[in-house]
C-alpha cells in the first residue's frame, strides 16, 4: 500500500499545554502565599498571658478590659496577635512564667528574677496618700501620718517599706481594707483623715462612686516611690513586636486615650504615667 506524501498528522489538543491557564495558576499561587504571609491577613496568633493584678482600672476580669489589658491588646494587635488573659493569684504569676504554661505575664518587671524577655515599661503604678484639702495637712513623708487616722489597702505594710510598717504598728488609728472603693466613701464622709492607695485606683473609683459627694478638693501626697512595670514574654520576637506596637500607641496618642477612658478627666492629667 502506498502512503500519500501529502498526508498530515495533528497532535490532539487535549495533550497540549494551555499557556494562559498555567499563567493564571502561577499567579494565583503567588497571591495565596503572599496573602497567608501578610500579618494583616494571616490567622491571628493567640497568646495566653498571666494576669495577677486583677484590680480595676488596670485589669477588669468581668469585661476583659482595663488600662493595662487594653494597652497590651492594642500594642500586639497590629502584628496579628490576640490575647487570652489567664487570671491567677499574683503570687502564681512568676510560677506560670517560669514553667512556660503561658506565653507571657503582665504587671511584672526584671527584678522578678525570672528569666524572660521583658518589654519596655508600659505602665507605672504609684501609691499615694490622699487627704481633703480643707484639713490643711502637710505630709512630706511617712512621719507626717503620725497622729492621723490612716486607711490603707490590704497588706500595705508589706509593700510600702519598713518605715511605713513601723508607723502603722505605732498608730492606733491605722487600718487596712480590702474593698478599695470604700476608701473613697470614708474619706469624703470625713470618717478618716487619710487614705493610702494607688493613685489610678483612687481616680477610677472616685469616678465610679455615686454614694458620697466627691466634689471636695483634695491634696495628693507623693511620698512613695513609683513602680514601673513591663510585660514578660517567653518568645523574644513577640517581645519585640510588642515594643514596636507600644511605641506606635504612644506616637499616635492612642496610649493617652486608653488612660483617659479610665482615670483622666478626674482632676488627674496622667502626666506622671509617661
Amino acid at each position: 500500500m502506498k502512503t500519500s506524501s501529502n498526508s498530515q498528522y495533528s497532535i490532539p489538543r487535549s495533550r497540549g499545554i494551555n499557556i494562559q491557564l498555567l499563567k493564571y495558576t502561577v499567579l494565583a499561587s503567588i497571591f495565596v502565599v503572599a496573602f497567608a504571609s501578610c500579618p494583616s491577613f494571616a490567622a491571628p496568633k493567640e497568646l495566653t498571658l498571666a494576669v495577677g493584678l486583677a484590680i480595676p482600672p488596670y485589669n477588669i476580669p468581668e469585661t476583659k478590659s482595663g488600662i493595662e489589658l487594653d494597652i497590651v491588646r492594642e500594642a500586639l494587635k497590629d502584628k496579628g496577635y490576640t490575647i487570652k488573659p489567664k487570671y491567677v493569684p499574683f503570687v502564681r504569676v512568676k510560677r506560670e512564667l517560669k514553667d512556660q504554661t503561658v506565653d507571657g505575664a503582665l504587671t511584672i518587671n526584671p527584678d522578678s528574677g525570672i528569666e524572660a524577655f521583658y518589654s519596655d515599661e508600659h505602665i507605672v503604678c504609684e501609691n499615694v496618700v490622699i487627704s481633703l484639702k480643707k484639713n490643711s495637712f502637710n505630709i512630706k513623708d511617712v512621719n507626717g501620718l503620725k497622729g492621723k487616722s490612716v486607711l490603707a489597702f490590704q497588706d500595705a505594710t508589706i509593700y510600702l517599706g519598713k518605715d511605713f510598717a513601723s508607723m502603722a504598728k505605732e498608730n492606733p488609728d491605722y487600718r487596712e481594707i480590702t474593698k478599695q472603693q470604700l476608701q473613697i466613701n470614708l474619706l469624703y464622709s470625713n470618717r478618716v483623715d487619710t487614705i493610702v492607695l494607688d493613685e489610678n485606683i483612687f481616680y477610677y473609683h472616685r469616678r465610679e462612686n455615686d454614694m458620697v459627694d466627691t466634689s471636695l478638693p483634695i491634696d495628693t501626697w507623693h511620698i512613695f516611690v513609683p513602680t514601673p512595670f513591663s510585660v514578660a514574654f517567653v518568645d523574644e520576637e513577640v517581645r519585640d513586636d510588642f515594643n514596636e506596637g507600644l511605641k506606635k500607641l504612644r506616637k499616635t496618642g492612642r496610649y493617652d486615650q486608653i488612660w483617659g477612658q479610665y482615670v483622666i478627666g478626674q482632676g488627674f492629667n496622667g502626666s506622671r504615667l509617661r
